[in-house]
């Protein structure tokens, strides 16, 4: 699924958690807790009952009272991948889908590559169990390219997703959903509104997880060139519009677009977590600047 070359310069990557990991076992990430370990974290005083091998000496000497010595705990944390598998995906040149999925496979590789768990699954609910070390690459690369996108996922699909564990959690998305309540159904008029991710993204919060918000859209999508009476279909739902596209209308799309990411920012802002975007033509090196520069990824 990646190349030789790509997976040479994931190596040189991590992910950047905002929070130190509270895992079930040893791992590369900083944990709250304190343990033996090379790198010092603090002192304080020592209690009965603690192990009196970590009491510093010297600091006695100094202070006349018995400190302990405390370490940084090293722990593992999760990674939580969810892809959209919508229809929508499917669509642009080169397709997003395309794109998506190899955003899935390098972000996977960089958390197992750092010893996290890594979960693996899509918004319309299948699955990988947690994986751990290199081991799991093969096992998630498959599981990537046996997923087949269609039919329609939303928001309601983010609130009800239950497997993901407390650590980092990337939604990969094009977020173009429609919020269905906004249809004139009986005028046949579709110009709905963009759905509301705030909800599901600050469920995600409450469950001590960072949510990094990724939207991937096609390159016409991001800058649309097309012009004249057309008939539009939606791939999801086979609705159909005819709309002549005009420049003015082309500006509203561009204005609406930008309005929308306000919101999946302030969504995922609020939410202690991140929201960046990439085109599906872009190659793997950019979507990983573009991590890099939203802080969502670090180098290693």
């Amino acid at each position: 699924m990646l190349s030789a070359a790509e997976l040479t310069l994931l190596g040189r990557l991590d992910l950047a958690y905002r929070r130190p990991q509270n895992g079930l076992y040893a791992g590369e990430r900083r944990s709250p807790r304190s343990a033996r370990s090379p790198e010092f974290a603090d002192f304080r005083p020592y209690v009965a009952g603690d192990d009196f091998r970590q009491i510093d000496w010297p600091a006695y000497a100094r202070l006349e009272k018995l400190m302990l010595r405390l370490y940084v705990a090293e722990e593992e944390a999760c990674l939580n991948v969810v892809l959209d598998t919508s229809g929508s995906m499917t669509t642009g040149d080169p397709p997003k889908w395309q794109a998506a999925r190899r955003l899935a496979a390098a972000l996977s590789f960089v958390g197992l590559a750092a010893m996290d768990r890594a979960q693996v699954g899509s918004l319309g609910g299948s699955r990988l169990p947690a994986m751990r070390g290199r081991d799991g690459v093969s096992r998630i690369w498959t599981f990537l390219e046996n997923l087949e996108p269609a039919g329609e996922t939303g928001p309601a699909d983010l609130r009800r997703l239950q497997w993901a564990r407390p650590g980092i959690t990337v939604v990969i998305s094009d977020f173009l959903v429609e919020d269905t309540r906004t249809h004139a159904a009986k005028s046949g008029d579709f110009a709905g509104t963009p759905a509301d991710w705030a909800p599901p993204v600050a469920g995600l919060a409450s469950r001590r997880q960072e949510p990094v918000l990724w939207q991937v859209l096609a390159p016409e999508e991001e800058n649309p060139s097309i012009t004249g009476d057309l008939k539009l279909i939606d791939v999801e739902t086979e609705r159909t519009r005819e709309l002549t596209i005009t420049p003015r209308l082309v500006a509203d799309y561009r204005r609406a677009l930008v309005a929308h990411r306000s919101e999946l920012v302030r969504a995922a802002q609020s939410a202690g977590g991140r929201f960046l975007h990439s085109v599906s033509s872009d190659d793997l090196e950019a979507m990983m600047l573009a991590g890099l520069r939203a802080g969502v990824i670090r180098r290693a």
